[in-house]
């Protein structure tokens, strides 16, 4: 509700200087008590006192959990196609989006975010700056991108159907007096990882032992190894990892026979997911 403040004494309203047509009241003589402000409603009447007491009055008339109406005190932000470039020490807007959606910047540090174009829901990029409309938000190494439950996200569910993998050499032997690796699964995309649950492992006899290893990437770290013996292991080798192993992000897994064989073969079976 607008407010008028005119001056007055003894309840009397000075007069206005709105173009409004108002009543005339005469003014206090000196040695009177002081004059106090009022305030006053659009049709100069519902006058009182501005005390401490009577602080309501400036306060907008709409309480909380009340339907909006009329005139209310509000505060909000404004929508821009493209956002301001303020200097040092200008004022600025709180910026919404198009749905009046308040807009927050993350930054990945450096130099000062520019953030040119909000879009309907309250997104959008431009340097290492990020406007967000409450999405969760992670740092990838580079930049910020959004927390989702799929191979692109940052954040991968084991629990998503699209997560599982698992890799089998089928009835032909995979490794054979080599030290070739075998890629059991390629790089799941950026920020997401390849965690192995479990391997099931068998061999024909070797006529020397031979160490079998799991490596993180291409010719990469080593992350688990047993060595077969020269007999073999004819019955399956059943290896559940528990916690699984958890390889790089965005690296593909590979099994190898370290050393190479004269004489023996090596078939797998593996499984997994994928994840942060």
């Amino acid at each position: 509700m607008n407010k008028r403040i005119f001056l007055a004494a003894f309840g009397l309203l000075a007069t206005s200087a709105s173009a409004q047509t108002v009543p005339s009241y005469t003014y206090p003589a000196a040695g009177t008590p002081p004059v106090v402000p009022l305030q006053c409603d659009d049709s100069y009447a519902n006058c009182l006192p501005i005390t401490t007491t009577n602080p309501t009055r400036f306060a907008g008339t709409i309480a909380a959990g009340a339907t909006d109406s009329g005139n209310p005190i509000k505060i909000g932000g404004v929508y821009t196609a493209t956002l301001p470039t303020l200097t040092d020490g200008q004022r600025g807007n709180a910026q919404v989006s198009a749905r009046g959606e308040l807009l927050v910047a993350l930054s990945s540090g450096g130099a000062a975010a520019s953030v040119t174009t909000p879009t309907a829901d309250g997104l959008a990029t431009s340097g290492n700056g990020l406007l967000t409309r409450g999405v969760g938000y992670g740092f990838n190494g580079t930049t910020f991108d959004r927390l989702r439950g799929d191979v692109n996200g940052l954040v991968v569910q084991p629990g998503l159907s699209t997560t599982f993998w698992t890799y089998t050499s089928g009835t032909s032997p995979i490794l054979s007096n080599t030290t070739t690796a075998v890629t059991i699964k390629a790089a799941a995309g950026a920020s997401v990882r390849n965690y192995i649950d479990s391997c099931q492992i068998t061999t024909t006899a070797f006529t020397t032992s031979v160490p079998l290893a799991l490596r993180d990437g291409a010719g990469g770290t080593v992350i688990w190894a047993l060595t077969v013996p020269t007999t073999g292991f004819l019955q399956p080798v059943i290896v559940t990892f528990n916690p699984p192993l958890r390889g790089t992000a965005n690296t593909l897994w590979e099994i190898v026979t370290t050393t190479a064989n004269t004489v023996g073969t090596v078939t797998a079976n593996c499984s997994g997911h994928t994840g942060a």
